[in-house]
């Protein structure tokens, strides 16, 4: 092996003692370029955050740290990083051919225990310094992980870029300086927080969520937000989005719903390729596609073949929803955003970089969807991916699939239908054969080496190397394309004006008002802006209650609390602000200190009430008891129940509601008939009524407002009577409700997601069949239908309804 003809260190000393003349000679002598052209010396360029950068003439800027013991070599009037330090210009360091061939190079060279590495995905890094602690760096140097997740959304972009200049410094040092390819789940989602006061700077742009960026119906937006945070990522060192999300959301009552484009086929496919799109390619000034550069990052989609299908909304995370099932026959509609949209890209990088695996066990009876396991032992899945759709990018499981089962965060497991009867190498080793080149959420090599010695005695030594270093290639190829052999550094005050600036600030503030949907606009109550200035209105904003959150995986604890659902700062930039209080508490926590109890409220007397000129009752969607990772849909006291999508008490116990259950473990029932929902927001409904109780009693015309922070659909009865106007917003700030409510920008969202009738309709859909509910209709005869929206004038019908709400998109 490579690794084994050489002691870096000792190579790294000798080297670092040659002169720059010398250096030269050796490169001349040992060859590598084609040329005639009179060596030159290289030009440093500036000395920035300790790594030297050197302006390339005719290529790539060259960054390097003179202590890691790589030099430059100097060839046909052009400069290269001697990475392996031999003194020759070998095909991976050569920039001139394509990062395909650099990849095959390398890939040739490194040791199998190397290749271990590369195929590791860390944990989650938090946390972050300005320098590497003791456990990254064994991370890094003993188990050679070259794929990190950065899970640090609180670090400063400062320290970001200091860790990352840290990290880039510490790898380079070890044999063939391979850099670290670091990566992130989204973070740009705008949420209900203060991030638009004015004089607040710092932090990445806002954004809706990808179903906010769905109900604005235009890809165009999409794609822009792909290049901004793509350029972000890559001022903060982030080289991987672990995004989109492009599932179909086909049952309302899936918990990730808000991560995805929503539920129809041609919507979420054109969603998905924009957003790669824009991810992956950078444009010139002029607007021209570019194809892989510095402000290029990979797009790892997800997840294949599709996670939003979980037998009665059930999610994937936790055995209790491990199951995917196609009562419709949709398995293949479920494709659709994946290869029609992102495995068929208009821009010049053609496809994603790399999939991600769904969790989930796809259930036939007949074992038409192959083998009952988890997408990443899935070899029917897998060879779907690769030989019907000729992906060749990387494929990389969802976290912690090869774990072993135990308690707390330790025992995280997802190794959904091998969780017994498996060792941690051989489900590496399955993995491998279905087709999987990286482990998500994992740090330590030896089981990846102990699944290499497993294939060895099954198939031999060659064909061992050969697999793996075909994985190699992949996960090399995707480090090449982004130029971090040519400079993994970072200027760090460059990326503090980078991220996060006025210009990307405004696109997505503008992206975020877009996508608000107006569902009703009682009499006109919602409409643009008087010209002169006005007196800001009173409004009274109820308080809502949550109770006791307890996360039994990660052992944390959330005491009940009432709380104003806005930030309250925004909302008195708008408006002259009234409340309820909580005089006292009256429950304790689990460590016996005071804790609000539901009881605590005390409500703005109705009085007061009927002096505001508006109630604005803020309500998120009806949210399931429990957690991805303990299991929704699950209790330990009942077994299954239901997952209701209304706040009031709701009891399957209709014809509608499956009696035994599609899926389930040997001799297992799934079933929840009978059962009762635990919803932990059923109080948000309290204030609703309140107010308009308040609003009727007081002889005036004080309109109700309903403000949804929704994640997914919801039934709509409970609180449309009560409410003149309900806007819904999916991942937006604050800011960009009032400013739709107080008329200063048109509401011009539409639903990406139909609204049921009632629960008995969620019963009856099917959970992988797009557009087959009931919709919600309201007092004003409106049907909350998708593409359904209203602006100041009406019901929206414009281009985007004619090319979306048609029939439902099918499979090929």
């Amino acid at each position: 092996m490579a690794q084994e003809k050489m002691d870096n260190s000792e190579i790294g000393v000798n080297f670092m003692k040659k002169t720059a003349a010398l250096a030269i000679m050796i490169a001349l002598a040992f060859g590598g370029g084609t040329g005639t052209e009179a060596a030159k010396a290289p030009v440093e360029k500036a000395t920035i955050d300790g790594y030297e950068l050197v302006e390339n003439t005719n290529g790539p800027e060259l960054g390097y740290s003179k202590d890691s013991g790589v030099k430059l070599l100097t060839m046909d009037g052009k400069d290269f990083k001697d990475m392996n330090r031999n003194g020759k210009l070998d095909k991976f360091e050569d920039w001139r051919l394509t990062a395909q061939q650099r990849a095959e190079d390398l890939a040739q060279q490194i040791s199998i225990d190397q290749i271990a590495g590369l195929m590791l995905y860390s944990m989650h890094q938090r946390n972050l310094q300005p320098e590497l602690n003791d456990a990254q760096k064994q991370m890094l140097s003993q188990d050679n992980v070259r794929t990190v997740l950065n899970a640090d959304t609180g670090a400063s972009v400062e320290t970001t870029a200091k860790w990352n200049n840290a990290m880039q410094n510490y790898v380079e040092a070890q044999p063939f300086a391979i850099p670290v390819n670091t990566s992130s789940d989204p973070r740009n989602d705008a949420r209900g927080d203060g991030v638009y006061l004015k004089g607040t700077t710092g932090g990445v742009s806002r954004w809706p969520s990808n179903l906010g960026l769905a109900a604005t119906f235009d890809p165009s937006i999409a794609k822009h937000f792909g290049q901004v945070y793509a350029k972000e990522y890559r001022a903060m060192g982030i080289g991987t989005g672990l995004s989109p999300q492009i599932d179909l959301a086909t049952d309302p009552r899936w918990p990730r719903f808000y991560g995805t484009f929503g539920e129809d086929p041609a919507l979420s496919r054109d969603m998905a390729r924009a957003s790669i799109d824009g991810a992956q390619s950078t444009v010139d000034a002029a607007g021209k596609d570019l194809g892989w550069g510095k402000n290029s990052i990979n797009a790892m989609m997800k997840h294949w073949p599709g996670d939003g299908v979980g037998e009665g909304g059930r999610e994937a995370h936790s055995k209790y929803g491990k199951y995917a099932v196609y009562p419709g026959n949709n398995f293949q509609t479920q494709l659709i955003p994946f290869v029609e949209g992102g495995l068929k890209l208009m821009g010049k990088t053609k496809v994603p970089s790399a999939v991600m695996s769904s969790y989930s066990i796809a259930w036939s009876d007949d074992g038409s969807l192959g083998e009952k396991v988890g997408s990443a032992y899935s070899k029917y899945k897998l060879d779907l991916l690769r030989n019907t759709y000729k992906y060749d990018g990387v494929i990389c499981t969802d976290w912690c699939v090869t774990h072993s089962p135990g308690e707390g965060l330790a025992g995280l497991s997802t190794a959904w239908g091998v969780e017994s009867g498996y060792t941690e190498a051989e489900r590496h080793y399955k993995a491998l054969m279905a087709g999987v080149d990286q482990f998500g959420g994992n740090n330590a090599k030896q089981p990846v080496l102990d699944a290499y010695a497993l294939g060895v005695k099954e198939h031999g030594e060659r064909f061992m190397q050969e697999r793996f270093r075909t994985s190699a290639t992949r996960l090399l190829r995707n480090i090449f394309q982004l130029g971090l052999f040519e400079n993994p550094y970072l200027d760090v005050q460059q990326s503090v004006a980078t991220v996060g600036n006025g210009a990307d600030l405004a696109a997505g503030y503008d992206a975020q008002l877009k996508s608000i949907v107006m569902l009703k606009n009682k009499g006109g109550v919602i409409h643009a802006a008087a010209g002169q200035k006005i007196q800001k209105p009173t409004v009274y904003i109820p308080m809502v209650y949550r109770p006791v959150i307890i996360n039994k995986r990660f052992g944390t604890y959330t005491a009940a609390n009432w709380s104003l659902p806005v930030n309250f700062e925004v909302a008195q930039q708008y408006f002259n602000v009234v409340t309820d209080s909580i005089p006292s508490l009256r429950a304790k926590d689990k460590d016996g200190k005071p804790m609000a109890d539901v009881q605590d409220i005390v409500r703005l007397n109705p009085v007061e009430v009927a002096k505001c000129d508006a109630v604005l009752a803020v309500v998120d969607t009806p949210t399931p008891e429990g957690n991805n990772f303990d299991g929704i849909g699950y209790a330990d006291d009942d077994g299954y129940i239901p997952i209701s999508l209304q706040y009031g008490k709701y009891t399957a116990n209709s014809a509608a509601t499956r009696k035994t259950s599609i899926a389930g473990d040997k001799g297992e029932n799934r079933s929840y008939y009978g059962k009762t929902a635990r919803t932990i927001n059923s109080h948000d409904l309290d204030g609703v009524v309140y107010g308009r109780d308040c609003a009727a009693k007081s002889g005036k015309k004080i309109p109700v407002i309903t403000m949804v922070k929704a994640t997914k659909p919801m039934v709509f009865s409970e609180i449309e009577p009560l409410s003149d106007v309900i806007l819904v917003g999916f991942s937006v700030s604050d800011q960009a409700y009032f400013d739709i409510l107080t008329g200063k920008a048109q509401p011009q969202g539409l639903l990406p997601m139909q609204q049921p009738k009632d629960m008995i309709t969620v019963e009856t859909q099917l959970e992988d069949v797009p557009r087959d509910m009931a919709c919600y209709k309201d007092s004003e005869g409106h049907s909350y239908d998708f593409a359904y929206g209203m602006n100041w004038q009406g019901i929206i019908k414009d281009a985007r309804s004619v090319k979306y709400n048609v029939p439902v998109l099918k499979a090929k």
